[in-house]
């Protein structure tokens, strides 16, 4: 069966149980996380060493979620660390800002980045998948992530560790000397 046909995808997200195989960054965070996972229980905050990740780092980010309340408020998610290439494709520096205060996003682009997060909070599970984006005006590039659960009590969702590889659609440019 083709994974690949527009049935499968949800908006512009193709979720998978499992990643492709095909990102080596994908399974070394993937490896880190589930070295850091204790008892049973998943990895806190501040298990998390990103110079451990060190590789992927310009690919890595962190994010904080915030629940939805019994009054009403929304699930929001908040960046926290955002790598250099994703500033790069995200064409701003997002650390420290809300997803739904990002005013250069569009709305699908927010909704299928919270949906996203929501299923990793929701599941309280690995997520794994493939998205379209529009890169350098062309709306048909696919790139393949990682978003991995994290908890401060060790029980309930509250960060998530997540890896985009990018590097399918553009390679990093090289360093300046």
């Amino acid at each position: 069966m083709d994974i690949c046909v527009a049935e499968n995808w949800d908006g512009e997200i193709l979720y998978l149980p499992e990643p492709t195989g095909q990102s080596a960054m994908i399974a070394q965070v993937r490896d880190y996380w589930r070295a850091q996972c204790r008892d049973g229980r998943f990895p806190r905050r501040g298990d998390i060493d990103p110079l451990g990740l060190r590789g992927v780092l310009p690919y890595l980010s962190i994010m904080e979620f915030a629940p939805p309340t019994p009054r009403g408020d929304p699930f929001r998610i908040k960046f926290r660390l955002v790598g250099s290439e994703l500033a790069r494709f995200y064409g701003s520096e997002v650390t420290g800002k809300w997803l739904d205060e990002i005013p250069d996003w569009s709305d699908v682009d927010t909704a299928d980045t919270l949906a996203v997060f929501r299923r990793v909070y929701d599941s309280a599970a690995p997520v794994y998948g493939l998205s379209l984006c529009l890169w350098e005006e062309n709306p048909d590039h696919v790139f393949e992530f990682g978003c991995f659960p994290l908890s401060e009590d060790g029980r309930n969702v509250t960060h998530c560790l997540g890896i985009d590889d990018y590097t399918m659609i553009a390679p990093r440019p090289p360093r300046a000397i």
